[in-house]
């Protein structure tokens, strides 16, 4: 037994230079025995390992096809059993978050690549010109209303005169000086094509009036709708076709556009077309013009909208804006002015920073395309149950939206070429209409923002492992049908309230004038934010009535039995996941690897310390000169196989005969050295303790031979041949006290199961009596051997 034992015994694992082209790091021969891996094969098992290796090598489809298979493996396509394979599902779900986390970082980079905060810059110096800016009444020379306070007739038209004419055409110098380029808005803004003006109009007779008030009302102008719209020439124009009419602003132009768009106003939606007029291109033709059409009565009583349009270009900021400022006239008379600005990038790229993003977004395609192909696979690996998951139809959401994205990118920069070209072809007063490009642009922004939330939302799916990273998934999966019947209850109460509060307040308080924006102002009081004074304006009894039972039922009960809720289960999922074991670690898995590098490592520099102490001892005769027997000899014991002694005799015997001359010797140890100072640095990196490095790191070689390679080199501490024959020695005599302790034990066993048999052998137990005795005699020699200093196990020192 202790034969076995010690013909078992062998040199520890070693490792050469990765400049030998053989499976060393997983084939070792040690005394005649092959370990793969670490681990002993017969002959047969080496054999077909053999063959299995060669029939891997010589197939590079199937090596193909295996590296297919890794690239697109996920934790649904491999079918991963977290107990069988929990390091193979560590891996993969940890590839797949870096993956996935270059991918977020690839399509950060892509979206805010589209936007810039000198959006919002530009938006509110426009903003201020035509918005903010104050108009001056000429008859008190006071200030009067700015464009949000528009509400007559009158001051649409000391609007256009007094405050766009000068904010669109820039003319002159703050000291008068007349300006070198016209067209430009605040001096940096391009002014790109005409501005356009456009009125929609409804037809008389478009509502019903009153049988009571027919005689004394002839004419009903009902609010905007399509069906309504007014089409009849008017003014100079009057009852002339369009054909016919030379003034453009008095015929109507009909939609030209295939793709239909609309306006959305303060009070209505438009559509297209209209009574259009084209400004002119300085300041004093534009005010010249806005006066003509003022004195031919432009504006009407079926007048319901009109639509100032003109988009600028500030080359500075590489930005486009579209500007709309729309003045409705509603039914009940007056005027109520809003604002549209949307600053947009549409030229995509131009500095160094934009080719980067266009690089970006060619890997942003490709990962478009990778994860296309993965999703395929998982569905077609685990069929209709791929949609039962929230976050499978998360990665189908995605993926569809960032088609779409890409599709509207590759459209928008051939539409914005094709306008520029038709831009610079036409002559100033025609209008280069931006706002369709300019809408869907916007949208895209939104559709962009809402994918880059989406992918952010997803990397649950790859942390969900984590039992504390799932606690908010599981708390509103339990509480769903508790939530959903109080859901049912809460807005039973929640919508009668949104509607008395309608009813009762909509026709004095604001917050209340539609049933829509009834619910929003009582969901506003939900988060503190009220305007109780003016419902207390609407009705002394029923403003403060109406408040205080809202806040009491909705505010005091139903939002905290909300909060119970799920306050509830989230500490009834807590007390779970603590008696929940995680189905792995990261950090236990980061602390394994580590673990097994630094194993890895170690064995490498072992082996590299074996190398050089055979490289000391192998000439045999100290000639300075080691022939290829003495190396071949020396390897041999120290368990090399064949052909790894072969391969590394001959790469450093430069002249082929056979023998290694100090040159050669010292080239082998300089190669030696320099693989051992880069385990060295590979330890170092990562953070191995204090204490190991001590030992595997000596001082600074003195050698003036190593001084040639390098100036400072790291040795290790080894033990010398004298020591290493001691120590196996001493474990060869202990070997022998262990052998010689197991046969007395066996043999004591033996005499104790013959005791054991039954009573009716007398005869057999009175003869068993003598080697009863010996056996007596046995144990104390047992005993005697185990108090034997020699052969002790107690008293081997190592």
């Amino acid at each position: 037994m202790f034969v076995e034992q010690q013909s078992s015994r062998s040199q520890p694992a070693l490792a050469f230079s990765n400049t030998i082209p053989t499976r060393i790091e997983n084939e070792v021969y040690i005394d005649g025995t092959s370990y793969v891996d670490g681990a002993p094969v017969n002959q047969e098992e080496h054999g077909r390992y053999n063959v299995t290796e060669r029939q891997r090598k010589k197939s590079p489809f199937k090596q193909f096809l295996r590296f297919i298979r890794k690239l697109w493996a996920t934790q649904q396509t491999e079918k991963f059993n977290d107990e069988e394979h929990n390091e193979k599902y560590v891996r993969t779900t940890i590839r797949e978050l870096m993956i996935y986390m270059v991918f977020i970082g690839i399509l950060t980079i892509v979206v805010f690549g589209m936007v810039s905060t000198n959006m919002y810059t530009l938006t509110q110096a426009l903003k201020g010109v035509f918005v903010d800016s104050r108009m001056i009444d000429e008859s008190t020379n006071n200030t009067g209303p700015s464009f949000s306070d528009i509400s007559r007739m009158e001051e649409f038209w000391d609007y256009m005169t007094q405050i766009a004419a000068p904010a669109l055409f820039t003319e002159t110098w703050y000291n008068n000086d007349k300006v070198s380029n016209y067209g430009y808005i605040l001096y940096e803004n391009r002014l790109l094509g005409a501005v356009r003006m456009r009125q929609k109009k409804v037809r008389n007779n478009s509502c019903v009036v009153a049988k009571d008030f027919q005689q004394e009302i002839k004419f009903c102008y009902n609010s905007y709708a399509p069906a309504f719209e007014d089409k009849n020439s008017f003014g100079p124009c009057i009852n002339l076709d369009a054909e016919n009419c030379t003034e453009e602003p008095f015929r109507h132009t009909p939609i030209n556009s295939i793709i239909r768009s609309s306006t959305t106003g303060k009070v209505g939606v438009y559509d297209q077309g209209g009574f259009i007029k084209i400004l002119g291109s300085s300041q004093e033709e534009f005010k010249n013009e806005i006066e003509a059409l003022k004195e031919n009565l432009w504006i009407t009583l079926g007048t319901r909208a009109i639509l100032v349009d003109f988009t600028v270009y500030n080359a500075n900021l590489n930005l486009f804006c579209q500007v709309q400022l729309m003045f409705e006239f509603p039914a009940v008379g007056g005027v109520v002015a809003s604002s549209k600005f949307r600053a947009v990038k549409l030229i995509r790229y131009v500095n160094a920073f934009d080719y980067f993003v266009l690089s970006c977004e060619v890997i942003f395609l490709f990962f478009i395309i990778y994860y296309t192909i993965e999703e395929v696979l998982e569905v077609i690996n685990v069929k209709s149950a791929y949609f039962k998951s929230v976050m499978n139809c998360l990665d189908m959401i995605v993926i569809i939206l960032s088609y779409i994205c890409m599709s509207f990118n590759i459209y928008r920069q051939v539409q914005v070429n094709n306008l520029l070209d038709q831009l610079l072809e036409k002559q100033t007063r025609q209008y280069s209409d931006f706002t369709f490009l300019c809408y869907w642009q916007y949208q895209f922004n939104n559709v962009i923002s809402a994918t880059i939330f989406l992918a952010w939302i997803k990397i649950f799916k790859y942390i969900s492992f984590n039992k504390t990273m799932t606690q908010l998934s599981e708390t509103l999966t339990k509480c769903a049908k508790d939530i959903s019947g109080f859901a049912i209850m809460f807005f039973i109460i929640f919508f009668a309230f949104a509607q008395l509060g309608y009813l009762t307040f909509g026709i004095q308080i604001e917050g209340f004038r539609a049933f829509h924006y009834s619910v929003y102002t009582l969901f506003l009081v939900i988060l503190g934010t009220f305007d109780f004074p003016a419902l207390q304006q609407a009705h002394r009894v029923l403003g403060p009535l109406f408040f205080l039972t809202y806040v009491f039922f909705v505010f005091f009960v139903l939002l905290n039995m909300f909060l119970a809720i799920i306050n509830d289960t989230y500490m009834e999922v807590k007390a779970e996941l603590q008696h929940k074991k995680s189905g792995f670690e990261i950090s236990d898995f980061v602390k394994q690897s580590y673990a097994k590098m630094r194993e890895r490592l170690t064995a490498k520099h072992d082996r590299i310390a074996d190398i050089r102490k055979a490289l000391t001892v192998a000439d045999i005769n100290r000639d300075k000169r080691l022939d290829f027997e003495e190396w071949r000899n020396e390897m041999k014991s120290r368990g090399y196989a064949e052909e790894e002694i072969e391969t590394m005799f001959a790469k450093y015997d430069t002249d082929g005969d056979r023998v290694l001359d100090e040159d050669e010797q010292q080239a082998l140890t300089n190669d030696l050295l320099k693989q051992n100072d880069a385990i060295l640095r590979e330890m170092n990196e990562l953070n191995m303790t204090t204490q190991n490095n001590k030992v595997m790191i000596n001082a600074f070689d003195n050698d003036p031979k190593d001084n040639d390679t390098t100036s400072e080199r790291l040795e290790t501490q080894e033990v010398t041949v004298q020591e290493y024959n001691d120590l196996a020695k001493r474990l060869d005599s202990m070997e022998s006290s262990v052998g010689l302790v197991l046969t007395k034990i066996d043999n004591m066993i033996s005499r104790f199961e013959i005791y054991e048999k039954p009573k009716s052998n007398k005869d057999e137990n009175k003869k068993n009596r003598p080697s009863d005795l010996k056996s007596i005699t046995m144990n104390s020699v047992v005993d005697d051997s185990l108090s034997d200093s020699t052969h002790s196990m107690i008293n081997i020192e190592f």
